[in-house]
């Protein structure tokens, strides 16, 4: 009967309804263009490459200082542990200014061209409309921008190291990772829902990623929470250091209620929003 019909039944709750046609319909923006295999291409080439150039450079071993080598306890210790920062500390950021461009149009556009008012002027709840949103950029951008670039950026860091690297703590700053981008993907789409302005969505995202580290260098309790030192804390992760007592495990913390909040509060502003 399916194959006779122009529609297809699908049962779901109230809350949630039109999900499924929702999220197909954001998967095809995905799968169905370029974006997956740019975005494929992109940010493995743009952390790794980075990463390759710091660890199998002379440049980079010539650059080193006496007190560099002694620090770490050798010139190939020293050339990993910057390897490390580097694809930690710049990777976060690089992926948080990703994140914020990819989400940037998923809502604030379909207000602006009538395709949000049209979609829900259907039997689709307007829960569904955000949760398919966040649901179908989740899967592709952590595959493409977390677990792509760190899965090369192992092998890399192994090869340097001349063994496997310590699996536990990579794991763990790549979950840091990706906990530092989701919270930005989830920030971006509520300020979709709050603003009808672009200008607004970047300059509060990105004055947020880029401008953070100095506000909380000025305002010292920003850093409890904010993930704005969650760039750092992968990098001391991949290390096998522990984070600075002083703050503990506050800052993840802290970007896991964010990223929560975001999608909770976006979700009650977009059901007051008047289509």
């Amino acid at each position: 009967m399916t194959a006779n019909s122009n529609l297809i039944t699908v049962k779901e709750r109230a809350w949630v309804r039109g999900f499924t046609n929702l999220i197909r319909k954001e998967n095809r923006s995905w799968w169905g263009t370029r974006r997956w295999w740019i975005n494929a291409l992109l940010w493995p080439v743009v952390l790794c490459g980075l990463l390759t150039n710091i660890l199998f450079m002379p440049t980079i071993a010539n650059l080193a200082t006496a007190e560099d080598i002694a620090r770490a306890g050798s010139l190939d210790a020293h050339i990993l542990s910057m390897g490390i920062s580097v694809f930690f500390e710049f990777g976060l950021t690089a992926l948080a200014i990703g994140a914020v461009i990819l989400a940037l149009d998923l809502i604030i556009a379909e207000k602006q061209n009538g395709t949000a008012e049209w979609l829900l002027s259907k039997p689709i709840a307007r829960q569904a409309y955000v949760l398919a949103k966040l649901g179908a950029n989740c899967i592709p951008m952590a595959l493409f921008m977390i677990c792509l670039p760190a899965a090369l950026g192992y092998v890399l860091l192994s090869i340097r190291a001349g063994a496997a690297f310590p699996a536990g703590n990579f794991l763990v700053a790549t979950g840091i990772m990706g906990l530092h981008t989701l919270f930005y993907l989830c920030l971006t789409l509520m300020l979709g829902v709050l603003f009808n302005n672009r200008g607004a969505i970047l300059g509060i995202s990105l004055g947020s990623v880029l401008g953070g580290n100095l506000l909380a260098s000025v305002i010292k309790p920003l850093l409890y929470i904010t993930p704005w030192i969650l760039p750092k804390y992968a990098s001391l992760a991949a290390s096998g250091q522990g984070f600075p007592p002083s703050l503990g495990a506050s800052p993840i913390l802290a970007a896991g209620l964010g990223a929560v909040g975001f999608v909770l509060v976006g979700l009650v502003f977009f059901d007051r929003s008047e289509y």
